[in-house]
């Protein structure tokens, strides 16, 4: 009966460790897939218009560095702000009339929170388009703690033109002194989302970063805007999806070195982040963010558990089995970190941080039977 049991055992690892690194692979192939940011090209005549729409909730913080970077960009075309202060009760409001007094681009929005069957950033944003009128050939929607270099938005429309997309989209780097949210969150947490939406939005689902989204008008019209996705709580992989499905390109850029995001720290806020985009993504089902979580721990210590199990019944191909699968786990993690900026050296206790990011679905899991999934406030 032991011996039943132990092959039972070894042939489960095997399976386990198989599925994991194809995972990892599957992790290497579509980072692979992320565009490197253009340069806009020399004397480039009539730079398109572009409005920028920046929803804000509550951002008093961040929101002065974010607004002086998209003022200060230098794509050379008309450019138009939009601020909307989603129903916020610090001095959110007050920052943003304090630009707007000295920059006429610049319009400040204030709802105060979305109507029945729209969530919160999905209304601001719509608000934003809607207040700008017919102005923007391009749009562009940040989100409030992020901070744009002056060259990001020329670099994207360089790159949108260079690979004939409708839709970029770029993560945002980490700001100086960042949290341990990077080189432990970042990795699994890109390899989870790219399992389910693909950079070069040919996969089920087409992939976008929400802190930074630029957007043919043409195209977004075409999906019917934000007001087709009003109830989407995971709009950034929702929009890029209906401009692919409507005929449009869609890409996924790295301009990380040229926007960076103070939204995932310190490390409570970041993994507070992932957990609200999962639970999102998974419908709110406690059932699927349950087996997401344990099928993420299991598979991510698997290759490990092998490797132990291999040495204890001198099974060497299982140990060796769970080397390479361990290895491949490492190349997924180390290619992921160093798209997000987060450090490499990590890499070899990619098990353990694939591990950790089951933790923040099981916690979605329990959030969402409680309904206590909250995020600023609001359910």
């Amino acid at each position: 009966m032991a011996s039943r049991s132990s092959r039972f055992l070894c042939g489960a690892l095997a399976l386990a460790v198989a599925g994991s690194a194809y995972r990892s692979a599957r992790t290497v192939s579509r980072t692979r897939l992320v565009v490197p940011l253009h340069r806009a090209a020399p004397g480039r005549d009539f730079p398109p218009p572009v409005t920028a729409v920046v929803p804000a909730r509550d951002e008093a913080a961040v929101l002065d560095a974010c607004l002086r970077g998209i003022r200060r960009q230098t794509h050379g075309g008309e450019l138009r702000i939009v601020l909307v202060d989603d129903g916020s009760t610090d001095g959110t409001g007050d920052i943003a009339r304090a630009h707007a007094a000295v920059d006429p681009r610049l319009a400040v929005v204030r709802v105060d929170g979305p109507p029945p069957g729209w969530t919160g950033k999905v209304h601001a944003m719509h608000t934003g388009v809607e207040h700008a009128g017919t102005s923007g050939e391009w749009l562009l929607f940040v989100d409030a703690d992020t901070v744009p270099a002056p060259d990001l938005l020329e670099r994207l429309l360089a790159t949108a033109e260079a690979v004939d997309a409708d839709l970029v989209s770029t993560p945002a780097g980490p700001p100086a002194g960042h949290s341990v949210t990077w080189p432990l969150l970042m990795p699994p947490g890109l390899q989870l989302i790219g399992e389910n939406a693909a950079p070069d939005g040919r996969g089920r689902r087409a992939f976008a970063i929400g802190h930074c989204i630029l957007i043919r008008r043409s195209y977004y019209e075409k999906t019917g805007g934000w007001a087709a996705l009003a109830a989407r709580r995971n709009e950034d992989v929702a929009i890029a999806t209906a401009v692919r499905d409507h005929g449009g390109t869609t890409r996924v850029v790295d301009g990380l070195d040229h926007v960076t995001t103070s939204g995932m720290d310190p490390f409570a806020r970041g993994w507070a982040s992932f957990r609200k985009s999962f639970v999102a993504g998974a419908g709110n089902s406690v059932p699927v963010l349950v087996g997401g979580g344990l099928g993420q721990i299991a598979l991510s210590l698997a290759a490990p558990a092998a490797v132990l199990t291999g040495v204890r019944t001198r099974t060497p191909a299982l140990a060796g089995l769970g080397l390479l699968g361990w290895a491949a786990q490492g190349l997924a993690h180390e290619r992921a970190a160093r798209l997000m900026r987060a450090n490499r050296l990590l890499a070899p206790l990619a098990p353990l941080t694939g591990a950790l990011f089951g933790g923040v679905l099981l916690d979605g899991a329990v959030r969402a039977l409680r309904g206590a999934s909250t995020w600023k406030g609001r359910a």
